[in-house]
């Protein structure tokens, strides 16, 4: 993507201050179409790690069980969130798949694909995350 970009300066601002004049206007789209598939693979892996933004001040507030419970809580409905926009994405990449994009002429399908890509794997990290986090934790008595 950095590369993509780095030329599309290169040929819009370097070039014509030498006299020459190209026109690349595929690697405009193909940075973004990349940029959308970092962000939602980006987000699977921040889930891996427990780095989502979270608001955390009433779990560190509560006594240690019931921060527990919360935050199985919090984590269980993330994972629906996760699997109910993985359903909703291939919906939307089934959808794109006829259209073509102008600039690439490839189907809007591989764009798409990102979000139920991404969704999937966030929401099977975050239960990797969780049961980890389980386990580091499991020393806490039980009430």
């Amino acid at each position: 993507m950095v590369v993509l970009i780095f030329t599309q300066v290169v040929v819009r601002f370097a070039l014509p201050f030498f006299g020459a004049s190209l026109s690349l206007p595929w690697t405009e789209e193909a940075a973004r179409y990349l940029l959308v598939w970092v962000i939602f693979l980006g987000g699977a892996i921040a889930a891996r790690h427990g780095m989502l933004i979270a608001v955390t001040a009433l779990i560190e507030a509560l006594p240690a069980i019931p921060a527990l419970r919360l935050r199985y809580l919090a984590g269980s409905i993330l994972i629906l969130t996760f699997l109910t926009m993985t359903w909703h994405g291939w919906r939307w990449a089934d959808f794109g798949a006829d259209e073509i994009s102008p600039a690439l002429m490839i189907s809007k399908f591989w764009l798409y694909l990102a979000m139920p890509i991404g969704c999937a794997l966030a929401a099977l990290n975050t239960a990797v995350f969780l049961w980890q986090w389980r386990d580091a934790h499991a020393a806490i008595p039980h009430q």
